[in-house]
């Protein structure tokens, strides 16, 4: 005999939402640290485990900056909260400031294929009371996304690499 959830887990996988009324929207709308914004949902980043601190925080959406063209950060959107937000920086995997090698192990430990794999690295603002602003990024605990499957996994790289959880860009 099957428990509800086990049915509810097979209608979904067959595609169906027992729990949805209605249609399921195709975009949401969210107003967003920088407007208001629309994002496609079949465009969204899962986290099966949500980033650390934020671990029921699973649904995310990449955007650009509002009038930004060519700018090299990027808006991580969290698409069921709209006050939470990151602001990331691509991480070009030509780069040696990440071993390669420990990027492919947390792509093998996550089953990503490397054709498939993207990282990003979440950027933090520093405003002294009497200075200017400085950006530091996550080296310790980069993102790494499987774009196929549109999957992704707040990976921490190991203490041997020296990465800075506050790797200041300059």
């Amino acid at each position: 005999m099957k428990t509800d959830q086990q049915e509810d887990a097979m209608a979904t996988e067959k595609g169906a939402n027992p729990t949805a009324k209605g249609p399921v929207p195709s975009a949401v709308k969210l107003t967003t640290l920088f407007g208001e914004r629309e994002f496609a949902w079949d465009k969204a980043i899962y986290f099966p485990a949500g980033l650390k601190g934020f671990p029921d925080h699973n649904v995310f959406a990449l955007a650009s900056f509002p009038g930004e063209s060519g700018n090299a950060f990027l808006l991580m959107q969290c698409l069921t909260e709209p006050e939470l937000a990151f602001i990331v920086a691509p991480y070009n995997l030509e780069s040696d400031t990440i071993r390669p090698e420990h990027l492919e192990q947390g792509f093998g430990i996550h089953g990503i294929k490397k054709e498939d794999g993207a990282v990003l690295l979440i950027v933090t603002l520093h405003k002294p009371d009497d200075g200017p602003v400085s950006m530091s990024v996550n080296l310790r605990a980069p993102i790494i996304i499987d774009t196929a499957r549109q999957a992704a996994y707040q990976h921490h790289l190991p203490e041997v690499g020296g990465y800075s959880f506050h790797h200041v860009l300059s």
